[in-house]
């Protein structure tokens, strides 16, 4: 299965290519251009580096929030419009398990309790609880939800935490960004949709200043 990913959400930006025995190829976009200028031309030169061309793609994927309001937007309307000029499916992949599934190889043969933050300022930002369970048979990680993806108020999220769960992200100490080549891996395992829906978990800024 070959999966064009992007991650918009950050202010660093990335795309990735996941092919079919399971090789994962990355590049970060740090132009200093706005995603929306960046993104695809840099996504183009990955695939071309390949011999690849985006009607190769079985799915394309994109991180759909939580995150910028405007990079959520360019990353889910890209790969939808990629999907539809394709006619391939898109795949949703929300950045709270992007940031949380490095930490599975953390907790190897053991069932593992990982949350996952991001900060969104002033105290506030977006987290989830995940638990990985190692499955024998397989040699995989099946990723329970243990809490959705939420906002909340980061030391009032981390006081109700296990005392064995372990924190990464943005708003951690243990930082994770979002990245593309995890939007692909996780991509990889799950089936697509004809089109895909920003993941928002609160207004934007300017819906709350139109509603003050």
């Amino acid at each position: 299965m070959k999966i064009l990913a992007l991650e918009t959400t950050d202010a660093v930006a990335s795309a990735a290519l996941y092919l079919d025995d399971g090789a994962v190829y990355e590049t970060v976009i740090d132009t200093g251009k706005k995603h929306a200028e960046s993104v695809l031309p840099a996504a183009e030169a990955l695939l071309a580096a390949h011999g690849l061309s985006p009607a190769d793609m079985d799915a394309f994927a994109a991180d759909v929030g939580p995150g910028s309001f405007t990079g959520v937007r360019i990353g889910v309307c890209m790969a939808n419009a990629l999907g539809a000029a394709c006619g391939k499916p898109v795949i949703a992949v929300n950045a709270l398990e992007t940031v949380a599934y490095p930490m599975r190889d953390a907790v190897p043969r053991l069932e593992g309790i990982v949350c996952a933050l991001i900060d969104a300022r002033n105290g506030n930002g977006y987290g989830a609880v995940y638990q990985y369970e190692y499955d024998r048979m397989k040699g995989t990680y099946d990723a329970k939800v243990l809490v959705p993806p939420c906002a909340c108020v980061i030391d009032d999220f981390v006081s109700k935490l296990p005392k064995d769960c372990r924190t990464v992200g943005t708003g951690t100490d243990f930082k994770m960004l979002p990245s593309a080549q995890n939007v692909a891996r996780i991509a990889a395992v799950r089936t697509g949709e004809k089109e895909i829906a920003p993941l928002y978990l609160k207004p934007s800024q300017a819906e709350r200043m139109w509603n003050a």
